[in-house]
């Protein structure tokens, strides 16, 4: 019993240990900016703790300074993974970023 207790700690603390901080963050120099905001969704969204799940597009605001054009959020998420994201000018899935062809997940035509 000892041993399965033991284990069990050792396990929650090395998955606790291995979540990160990672901040999004994008230039929005020369743009127009929504009124409702800039946001990200991604699959990303459920494992940092919002509510809605992934890839919601109202649900993650990013943040500026008042003198600076570059919007930003911290999230903590587990290491080790694959994340995919898009920015959005607004809070809904049209107005998500235009991807160039080369940035594309994979080169396989997905808009992430």
């Amino acid at each position: 019993m000892k041993y399965f207790v033991l284990l069990l700690i050792l396990t929650l603390s090395s998955e606790s240990m291995s979540a990160k901080k990672v901040r999004f963050s994008v230039d929005m120099a020369d743009q127009t900016i929504s009124p409702l905001g800039i946001h990200v969704m991604g699959d990303f969204q459920d494992e940092a703790g919002f509510v809605n799940g992934d890839w919601q597009p109202n649900t993650t605001l990013m943040t500026t300074n008042s003198d600076s054009t570059i919007f930003s959020v911290v999230v903590d998420i587990p290491a080790f993974r694959k994340y995919e994201y898009r920015f959005i000018n607004g809070d809904q899935s049209y107005e998500t970023e235009f991807i160039p062809i080369p940035s594309l997940v994979g080169y396989d035509f997905i808009d992430n």
